[in-house]
């Protein structure tokens, strides 16, 4: 499976920190996708690049079945330990082991910037059903100095490390225009979510470390670096990271 080198690096190890740190998603976003879809106990979706599942466990409540996918088998390891049952599988956006026309909704939570779009898109419309639907979700830090004292110095911290990194693959809107010019979904809905995450010190340490282009540092270089995060956080018992949960859908023409 073709997926960008830095994602494949940069996630092979992190699966633990993953499932630790990282936000999931307002129960009410996924209960108005449900509803604008709709999706009901009759109906199979796919979370797309799931990871550990976070996203995954939201939809199994709501819908009658789901597939999970991803590219790595040590995010699926955990995803399988963290949602039993679920039929999970590995593969790609741009190769889906799924059917034609299989599922009636295709979520990808933060992951549709590391997608070859021109690639992706007739994909994810082969596996989705006449009018189905496409969900795409990402949760925007809005952090502030007010719950992070800290703040100032972390981004000078991690931001280099990111530049560094390069751009994603679909990064930024591109992929929007790259959707519509595909011709085969209708045009893109949207809404957003307040969304709060409280995690103790060592849990927003392990987000930090799941984020790619910390965790395809040097391992001196990413030791020290989680070291120094450990310590700005350290006096405080909770850590408040607040997000607005961006949501996106479009219909398949």
């Amino acid at each position: 499976m073709a997926v960008d080198p830095r994602a494949a690096s940069g996630f092979a190890g992190t699966a633990d920190a993953y499932e630790l740190g990282r936000p999931s998603y307002p129960a009410d976003a996924l209960e108005e996708i449900a509803r604008l879809v709709p999706l009901g106990t009759g109906s199979a979706v796919l979370d797309l690049a799931a990871g550990t599942g976070k996203l995954t466990r939201l939809l199994v409540p709501l819908v009658g079945r789901v597939v999970a996918v991803d590219p790595s088998e040590s995010m699926l390891a955990k995803l399988r330990d963290q949602v039993p049952g679920v039929d999970a599988r590995l593969g790609t956006a741009e190769r889906i082991p799924l059917r034609g026309g299989e599922v009636e909704a295709v979520f990808v939570a933060e992951a549709f910037h590391w997608f070859r779009v021109e690639e992706a898109t007739p994909e994810i419309a082969r596996v989705l059903a006449p009018g189905g639907v496409l969900v795409v979700m990402s949760n925007r830090g809005s952090w502030s100095r007010d719950d992070l004292p800290w703040l100032d110095e972390f981004r000078d911290l991690v931001e280099p490390h990111r530049i560094a990194s390069g751009e994603f693959p679909a990064g930024g809107d591109g992929w929007k225009e790259l959707l519509a010019a595909s011709g085969r979904f209708s045009e893109l809905s949207s809404s957003s979510y307040d969304y709060v995450h409280e995690v103790a010190p060592e849990a927003f340490v392990a987000q930090v470390a799941s984020w790619s282009w910390i965790a395809n540092l040097a391992d001196e270089a990413r030791r020290a670096l989680l070291e120094r995060v450990h310590e700005l956080v350290a006096a405080q018992t909770r850590v408040t990271l607040r997000y607005v949960t961006e949501v996106h859908w479009a219909r398949r023409l």
